[in-house]
């Protein structure tokens, strides 16, 4: 979303509020996908006299991702403060401008990395969610599975675990 700054560029210091949809492409963070959703921006922004264009506002989506122990399709609300400053020329000792060319912002890198900031290091699907099984990898929340039964886990640990069932000595 292009943001159209010319009347701002000719009245430094006029403050002028806005309001847009934001359109985000899909992208992995850590390993997990995570699309936003419905992304809408409302604030205000001004020119600083010096070419640069002050955008403050708030960003609110739904971001879509998965459980981080079950990986089923989680959807939850999400919002952000943006406090974004434009200019004409890229500044290699502030790496936090954003550039803009001719009379329009691009909002979409202000937008997304605000609301990266905002993201849960773990989706939930639910705070008591019991994950997937470590052997078959069967989901815990749809039932209990069949593959411990007998007792006979192998593993990189079990050896460890007669330690503990035989009470013998470390």
């Amino acid at each position: 979303m292009a943001l159209d700054v010319g009347m701002v560029l000719k009245n430094p210091g006029q403050v002028y509020p806005f309001r847009a949809d934001v359109e985000l492409p899909q992208f992995e963070v850590l390993g997990d996908p995570v699309r936003f959703q419905d992304t809408r921006v409302a604030g205000e922004f001004f020119c600083t006299g010096d070419n640069r264009i002050s955008l403050r506002g708030e960003a609110s989506t739904v971001v879509a991702s998965r459980c981080s122990r079950c990986l089923e399709p989680v959807q939850a609300p999400l919002s952000a403060d943006i406090d974004a400053l434009y200019t004409r020329q890229p500044d290699p000792d502030d790496p936090d401008l954003y550039v803009f060319e001719g009379h329009s912002l691009d909002l979409e890198d202000a937008v997304k990395d605000a609301l990266l900031l905002e993201l849960p290091l773990q989706f939930f699907c639910s705070p008591d969610c019991k994950g997937l099984c470590p052997v078959c990898g069967a989901n815990l929340n749809h039932g209990t599975c069949t593959c411990q039964e007998g007792n006979v886990v192998t593993g990189p640990f079990s050896a460890l675990k007669n330690i503990v069932l035989k009470d013998e000595e470390v």
